[in-house]
């Protein structure tokens, strides 16, 4: 008893030191770009097959796009005819939506305690049980075509199963699937990350992740680059140098100000402390930090380039000449060889 009060106190208090020393968790976010980018052509023709969710997943499509671009769902034969006959002007996407459903049945298993009884008395034993339950597995295909000519420009697959053992509700949930994932496909969104800062015993440090933390990403990588400048900094160990490092580089990253000013110099300052930091020490964590600041500028720069696309297909479209105009290239995102299927 005597031990346990003695070192219960400070069984505590090492928990407490080791949960500090872990450092703070920080949010932070930053933009994904459309993996369909439909928004980057003026006009886009949605069409389907004659099912009652590809009608529904067609008109959903055209309300969440026709705020910003000329939008409408059509016929596939209306469609075609107006292909035929030339009747589609260039800047034009046709989004096809086609479901294909499988109805389907999944055994499930479940277990039981029961108490048996014979002869020689009553023990207790695990029962399993197997029972039927109706599935329905869905996948919807989304097609872009290039509206005079019908190139493929890029072709999506989405899919999703439901069990249970009402037809119509497993349809319905199916349904609120494929829409939720139907706007992913066609919006840039924020992709919302948390990650981990490391404490280092250096000055300037602590108040600089709290700054961070707070949301200050700005302040608080400045308060670091001071730091990392220090003449204390210098005689850092190996290990320190490298946290030091890897939080200047997160903090780099996430600096809203020098990414609106020249998005290649703000990554590439990113990258080169975190690539430092691993030279000092190759952590996972580091290896991690620099994979997803990577996937962060790919997706910046993705953007970028989306956006570049729709200034010049909607400048065309201003200066259209329905006589002569010329299909302008498809945006960034779009795979002009799509996988087959």
């Amino acid at each position: 008893m005597w031990r346990a009060r003695r070192f219960g106190p400070l069984l505590g208090l090492a928990l407490v030191l080791g949960a500090c020393a872990r450092g703070p968790v920080v949010s932070a976010s930053y933009e994904v770009p459309a993996t369909v980018p439909l928004r980057s052509f003026p006009r886009v023709l949605v069409t389907s097959g004659h099912d009652a969710l590809e009608i529904t997943m067609a008109q959903e499509l055209v309300g969440h796009l026709q705020s910003d671009i000329q939008v409408r769902r059509m016929d596939r034969d209306q469609l075609e005819r107006m292909r035929l006959g030339g009747q589609i002007p260039s800047a034009t996407l046709v989004v096809m939506i086609e479901l294909r459903t499988e109805e389907g049945i999944d055994v499930q298993t479940t277990s039981r305690q029961e108490t048996v009884c014979g002869p020689n008395g009553c023990y207790r034993r695990t029962r399993y049980d197997n029972f039927d339950v109706p599935t329905l597995k869905a996948t919807t295909t989304v097609t872009v075509y290039e509206g005079p000519t019908a190139r493929v420009l890029q072709r999506a697959t989405l899919e999703a199963k439901e069990r249970g053992r009402e037809y119509d509700a497993m349809r319905a949930r199916i349904l609120e699937h494929f829409l939720t994932d139907l706007r992913r496909l066609v919006d840039t969104r924020a992709e919302r990350v948390q990650v981990r800062l490391l404490p280092v015993d250096l000055p300037g440090v602590s108040q600089a992740l709290q700054l961070i933390e707070l949301g200050k990403w700005r302040e608080g990588r400045l308060g670091l680059e001071r730091a990392a400048r220090s003449a204390p900094a210098e005689a850092l160990e190996r290990g320190d140098r490298a946290r030091l490092l890897y939080d200047l580089g997160v903090a780099r990253r996430f600096d809203p100000v020098s990414a609106e000013r020249d998005s290649d110099a703000h990554f590439e300052a990113a990258e080169e402390a975190l690539r430092e930091a691993i030279e000092l020490d190759p952590r996972p964590r580091y290896a991690e930090a620099l994979a997803h600041l990577r996937e962060h500028r790919r997706a910046t720069a993705e953007i970028a380039r989306q956006r570049e696309a729709t200034e010049r297909n909607f400048a065309l479209e201003r200066q259209r000449d329905p006589s002569s105009a010329e299909v302008p290239p498809p945006p960034p995102g779009y795979d002009v060889s799509p996988p087959p299927g």
